[in-house]
């Protein structure tokens, strides 16, 4: 029998493989060739660094040591709810809500889980929308495997990527470094040591090059509870104890669905609306479970504790600044009973009860669920494109999580985690070299920086068919520019044909004549429909990389529901002259993918 020694050396070598390999995954395409410099003059004037998970505590006190000198006092970034980096960068930067509260998500159209092992290390829209982002699909693991190397790798290239940048008034970096170094127990102190060392080098560099000083601005989505001793909490067994079973779709009463990819602290429960009463009931009494807040009707949600219980109302103003107003039912939840008498102190209640958001901010920003009256209600509506009735807070001395994070969290020590109501979680922070930053909700930070109006436009994928709906596209005015001429006045979901410069079809859009959409059976051979429409059907977008016509028209609607398919578009055109009459013709595929028929037929992606 191998004794404990040997066990232990052999596993030192096995985990050393692993940081090698991880290592290997990372710099593959890191190789670098040297280039001019670019003009001074054309250099980013501010650099917008997205910090993944920094705390506004380990800033106050890195500050304390005399770190972050040449910034100005920093603000309290109040996360979204649940606090976790998907909905709060999404938020933060104003692009379109993902598709769920994590990359495993319960579909309300489709009925059903989507998402696999991989999903969480894929980007998603607010990676793609950063001028650096090192969005290579296993950035997201080696983060984890080699926790501190990987953290201090990216705020290296952030700085380099400054110096070599031309055209863009604004560089914007993500950095999932530092989260995952606190996940794993990694030295957060000596990152931030680093990272304030690189970003000083930084500005003298460029005011050297450049005569002038370079606007840094810092902003994290959330904190850390640092709660490395929590306690796994197993959410699918207390509600099998409460008659509930874990289910991908919602076909009966007792059906719930959710998701806890990684390791968190707060998340999703979607269930038939007639079980959501006993649902809440059921979770509320659960060992563990902090806060339960449900959807009690379009404008009205509840929140739930073992103290208390309350109901809260958002009113929709004319002014596009909405009021919200909390009655209390009974005992005290979350605090609210020291909130209101703080905006009744203020003077920042309504006759009717309502305040502002913002005012709402002010009154709990030093209580234990800062915000909270807000966060609430946008986790329940706008989070997300997939809002769950059912939203959950754990206790920080215990968590929840499944997936790929959670095992390589097991892999490595667990140093923390997020994603609760709670202070613990939820306070990021901002901060700029322009001067000291107030406290703000994610979800209006941008307004300080004119909405972050020049953020990159989405990398053109790779060809695809994807659904969309005005709505979608409205709710983000800069995802949505490139097609803001062409959904006016489209309402239905809209299949989206996305025909990428990348994919090398050799042709242009004025060279098209026609798409044919096929619609086949899920074995790829059976062509079940085809629908042939011309060029002019089709609405499109900037450099018509990206367009869209309905689902009616090209055979996408009336489909079997919640039945697979195989869909294909191909291209029909010329090559010059006037289209269809002179010229070589040609018929070229775009793409075959596999999309399913939601409930109502219509194949949504979400």
């Amino acid at each position: 029998m191998r004794s404990d020694v040997t066990r232990g050396k052999t596993t030192h070598r096995w985990w050393r493989a692993v940081q090698r390999a991880g290592l290997a995954v990372i710099c593959a395409g890191c190789v670098t060739t040297r280039v001019a410099p670019p003009d001074p003059a054309t250099l980013p004037t501010r650099l917008v660094l997205a910090l993944d998970g920094v705390d506004y505590r380990d800033i106050v006190t890195a500050r304390a040591a005399g770190r972050f000198a040449e910034f100005g006092a920093p603000g309290r970034l109040v996360s979204t709810f649940p606090s976790i980096s998907d909905i709060a960068w999404h938020a933060i930067f104003g692009v379109q809500p993902p598709a769920g509260y994590q990359r495993v998500f319960f579909s309300a159209s489709q009925n059903s889980m989507l998402g696999d092992a991989l999903s969480a290390i894929r980007p998603i829209e607010y990676e793609e929308r950063m001028d650096l982002a090192f969005d290579a699909k296993f950035h997201h693991l080696g983060a984890y495997l080699m926790s501190g190397r990987t953290a201090r790798r990216e705020v290296d290239g952030d700085v380099r990527a400054v110096l070599q940048s031309s055209g863009r008034p604004t560089l914007y970096a993500y950095n999932i470094g530092p989260d995952a170094l606190q996940h794993t127990r990694g030295n957060l102190d000596a990152y931030l040591a680093h990272l304030d060392a690189k970003l000083v080098w930084l500005r003298a560099q460029y005011r050297e090059r450049t005569g002038r000083e370079l606007e840094i601005v810092l902003l994290s989505d959330h904190g850390h509870n640092r709660a490395a001793e929590a306690t796994f909490l197993p959410v699918a067994d207390a509600l099998r104890a409460h008659g509930f079973r874990s289910a991908r779709a919602l076909d009966g009463p007792d059906d719930v669905a959710f998701s806890v990819d990684g390791v968190t602290t707060g998340f999703g429960v979607f269930c038939q609306p007639g079980s959501v009463a006993r649902l809440v009931a059921a979770l509320v009494g659960v060992t563990g479970i902090d806060v339960v807040t449900w959807r009690v009707a379009a404008d009205t949600f509840g929140v739930a504790t073992n103290g208390g219980e309350a109901r809260i109302v958002v009113r929709h103003a004319t002014s596009g600044v909405p009021g919200y107003r909390a009655d209390v039912v009974r005992g005290d939840p979350i605090g609210l009973t020291a909130a209101l008498a703080a905006l009744r102190s203020a003077r920042q209640l309504d006759t009717d009860g309502f305040a502002t958001a913002d005012a709402w901010l002010r009154a709990t920003v030093d209580a234990d669920y800062p915000g909270a009256v807000p966060r609430i209600v946008h986790g329940h509506t706008d989070a997300t494109r997939n809002p769950a009735p059912v939203l959950v807070s754990v206790d920080d001395r215990y968590r929840v999580g499944l997936g790929l994070v959670s095992i390589t969290n097991r892999l490595r020590p667990l140093g923390g985690t997020h994603g609760s109501l709670h202070r613990n979680s939820s306070l990021g922070v901002v901060m700029s070299t322009a001067g000291p930053m107030r406290d703000g909700l994610a979800m209006q930070v941008r307004d300080r920086w004119g909405g972050f109006a020049d953020l990159r436009d989405a990398r053109a994928p790779k060809a695809a068919v994807a659904i969309v709906s005005a709505g979608a596209l409205g709710s983000d005015p800069r995802g949505g520019r490139w097609l803001a001429d062409a959904v006016d006045g489209i309402t239905a979901p809209q299949p989206m044909v996305v025909l990428s410069p990348g994919v090398r079809l050799g042709a242009r859009w004025d060279d098209v004549d026609s798409v044919v959409v096929s619609v086949l059976h899920r074995d790829g051979r059976r062509v079940l429909r085809r629908a042939s429409t011309p060029r002019d059907a089709w609405r499109c977008g900037s450099g018509a990389h990206r367009c869209v016509a309905s689902a009616s028209r090209v055979g996408l609607d009336a489909l079997t529901a919640n039945t697979s398919y195989v869909v294909r578009v191909e291209l029909l055109g010329h090559d010059g002259g006037e289209p269809g009459r002179t010229g070589r013709s040609w018929r070229r595929p775009v793409v075959t993918t596999g999309i399913r028929a939601a409930s109502d037929g219509v194949p949504w992606s979400w």
